[in-house]
């Protein structure tokens, strides 16, 4: 590319200079041609003047000069002799024609410029005078003014090749840049980005290539964040169906009944549990699987009851869940807003100690959703929401992924109070429409 563009500047300033500097140089030499043609003629015109008398008294010409500087005059009769000055023996083909009454002249006659001005008298010509100069010093002044146009040329080509490779290199070196990074994020490596250039249309390619590798990553990152939390999303519910098998087993035939029907509701959440994960993968859409419906807040706390209310009985706990009436409406998506909760409260459940209050409650512009236990609360705050590796203990496991949801939602995820900890998901109240 570099080359193709210093050649491309190159070739136009090669052309830009030859369709120029022709027919200056024609203008050139025509001009000097012009000027020692009107000095010439200038001379033999004053000699025509200071001889026309003598010549019409037929008195010897004593005051005609040979010389005029570097220009010779000479004086010729009609019959085409020489008569007096410096010239040809007999006239010329310029002379005779100056014999019909013309000037007459011509550029190159055995190496001289040559002007013929009829000396007249009346109507008649009584003579001609013919003036020369040394055409090869006419010629010595064009080829020095072509010589020095040259050399200017030359060096505007120099200029242009300079200019040329500085700009190849400014204009190839964010394009090479530019290919390296999509090479780069074509392998894999999503964290690369293009620095500007400062020339607008390589920079909106740049900011395209950036603005890809970004979506990109989120999207690889979401993926590898569902993938690794996966298992600790489904351990609750396949605990539940877990210990209602082992308990209708433990019980006379007469009574499975109860608790078959308890795992059929648990393989049917964690059935649900799955296609939320999937759902939620995938990147549905902005709401979810709400696809822009309201949130069912009464039908979501009632299954967070009915989940969470053995599993922490089990443990000797006790879930209590408040929910205040005219809630504002949320759009916010029905899986993402269950799988933030149920990571709440398993972190409650397995982390925390004592009663855990899901309240549910109206934070004016937003619908909040507070999980609260009695325990002592995370030991590192700051590093509360950082991603883990998939072995670590402690607060943190899903808060990560939780987060994500959270904000992908357009909502909120924090910790509002350390001791005894309080986790708020915040939603978004939906905007009625004028």
């Amino acid at each position: 590319m570099r080359r193709r563009i210093v050649g491309l500047s190159l070739l136009a300033a090669v052309l830009a200079i030859t369709l120029f500097g022709v027919p200056l140089a024609y203008g050139v030499s025509q001009y000097y041609l012009a000027d020692e043609r009107n000095e010439v003629e200038r001379i033999a015109d004053v000699a025509a003047v200071s001889v026309a008398a003598d010549l019409v008294r037929a008195d010897p010409q004593s005051d005609l000069r040979s010389t005029e500087g570097d220009i010779s005059v000479g004086l010729y009769a009609v019959d085409g002799s020489r008569a007096d000055g410096v010239g040809p023996p007999r006239a010329d083909t310029v002379v005779r024609r100056a014999t019909a009454g013309q000037v007459a002249s011509a550029d190159d006659v055995a190496g001289e410029l040559v002007v013929a001005v009829p000396v007249t008298d009346g109507d008649r010509v009584t003579g001609v005078v013919r003036a020369a100069s040394n055409y090869s010093a006419v010629r010595l002044r064009i080829v020095s003014a072509w010589g020095v146009m040259f050399g200017l040329g030359a060096f505007a080509v120099v200029v242009t090749w300079l200019l040329a490779r500085r700009q190849a290199r400014r204009l190839a070196a964010p394009l090479e840049s530019l290919a390296g990074t999509a090479q780069r994020l074509g392998n894999g490596d999503f964290s690369v980005r293009t620095a500007a250039s400062g020339i607008p249309e390589i920079d909106a390619a740049g900011d395209a290539v950036n603005t890809t590798a970004r979506r990109i990553g989120e999207l690889v990152e979401r993926e590898r964040a569902f993938s690794a939390n996966a298992s600790h999303q489904l351990r609750t519910p396949l605990t539940g169906l877990r210990l209602e098998l082992e308990t209708a087993l433990e019980l006379p035939a007469g009574e499975h009944r109860e608790h078959i029907l308890a795992a059929i509701e648990a393989a049917d959440r964690l059935q649900r549990t799955i296609e939320d994960l999937l759902e939620l993968a995938r990147d549905a859409g902005p709401n979810g699987n709400g696809h822009g419906s309201v949130l069912p807040v009464p039908d979501l706390v009632a299954e967070w009851t009915a989940v969470w209310g053995p599993v922490l009985a089990g443990q000797g706990r006790h879930l209590e869940v408040r929910t205040e009436a005219d809630l504002p409406e949320t759009r916010a998506s029905t899986a993402a807003v269950r799988q933030v909760v149920a990571v709440l409260l398993d972190n409650a459940a397995t982390h925390g100690d004592g009663t855990v209050v899901l309240t549910v409650r109206d934070a004016g512009a937003a619908v909040a959703v507070d999980v609260a236990d009695e325990g002592p609360g995370p030991a590192d705050v700051d590093g509360l929401f950082r991603r883990r590796t998939d072995g670590a203990n402690g607060h943190g496991i899903g808060l990560a992924l939780a987060r994500s949801l959270a904000e992908a939602e357009g909502g909120r995820l924090g910790l509002s109070r350390v001791r005894p900890p309080v986790f708020t998901l915040l939603l978004p109240a939906a905007h009625e429409a004028p």
